[in-house]
């Protein structure tokens, strides 16, 4: 279980309250502070010393620099290999959930060697949804996140294969992943999970989404809101990204219409919002790498 901090300790610790609560399966979990050199990885030791006291375990790993969700994700994912963990759990911190969860996730992976990842629904904290797994194609972005704003589908609906899974909440086999590379950390944040499914599907790995299991998701606490000028730049950077390495023409021409020949319509609903977005458009159409320089620039 890898969970990720940066400067928001807060919801670190509400999430390490829901793990501490979890039944059916044994934790290992790893808070990774991502350099937020805020005092974050101080305020999480006693949290972690607090949830080594119940009958799950945790440790606390304190990065110096910040490595984007990509890169601090695959340093637990060198922890979970050094320590034999069949599965990695993957959660934002920003995610709540009840205590049997977990169990669920974990049971799909044992009783299918197919399934390479799977994921919950992710509500939003009013109860419609952010996401019932996703895919790529025809749309702003390139992006879609299944069910997007709209009431859950009944729970005894699918399982249904979906082309990725959001890594708000995601759960992987440790040696699939270490046996495609892990994350690729050129993206920073957004879009490593679009690409990790692909590569996972790509050699034969099913990527399930699985309607019975429900977790609350408060999208944007780390990079700002939905609408912030660093959502908006790495969003718009890794979409080119990615579709430069595995676009298809439906998903190009959706990206040419939402992203470029509609962009004056979200610079007047948003200038700064939307020059951030055309800033990030360059960065990916000229291969431009983002570190965490650029990432507190956009912070403000």
């Amino acid at each position: 279980m890898l969970l990720l901090n940066f400067r928001q300790p807060r919801l670190t610790r509400l999430c390490l309250d829901d793990l501490r609560q979890v039944v059916g399966v044994d934790l290992s979990v790893l808070v990774i502070d991502n350099g937020s050199a805020d005092g974050s990885a101080g305020e999480l030791e006693k949290a972690v010393a607090d949830f080594d006291a119940t009958a799950h375990r945790a440790e606390l790993l304190a990065l110096a620099d910040n490595r984007g969700f990509a890169g601090g994700m695959n340093r637990g994912l060198e922890w979970a290999a050094e320590r034999g963990l069949p599965y990695v759990l993957v959660l934002n911190n920003d995610v709540r959930f009840a205590p049997d969860a977990i169990e669920p996730l974990v049971g799909v992976l044992r009783a299918d060697r197919r399934v390479a990842a799977v994921g919950p629904t992710l509500l939003f904290p009013d109860g419609t949804v952010w996401a019932e797994g996703g895919g790529v194609g025809f749309g702003p972005n390139a992006l879609r996140l299944h069910g997007h704003g709209g009431a859950p589908r009944p729970r005894e609906h699918g399982p249904e294969a979906v082309d990725f899974v959001p890594c708000a909440c995601a759960m992987f086999r440790t040696e699939d992943l270490q046996e495609v590379g892990g994350f690729d950390d050129d993206y920073f944040m957004y879009w490593e999970d679009v690409d990790l499914c692909a590569r996972l599907r790509e050699r034969g790995g099913r990527i399930i989404w699985l309607p019975w299991v429900r977790i609350e998701h408060a999208a944007g606490a780390s990079s700002g809101g939905g609408r912030s000028p660093l959502r908006k730049f790495l969003m718009a950077r890794n979409a080119v990204r990615y579709l430069k390495s595995r676009g298809t023409l439906r998903a190009w021409m959706g990206w040419l219409l939402f992203d470029v020949l509609l962009w004056p319509l979200a610079f007047v609903t948003g200038p700064v919002s939307a020059l951030a977005k055309a800033r990030g458009t360059c960065a990916g159409l000229c291969g431009r790498q983002v570190g965490a320089g650029e990432v507190e620039r956009l912070l403000g």
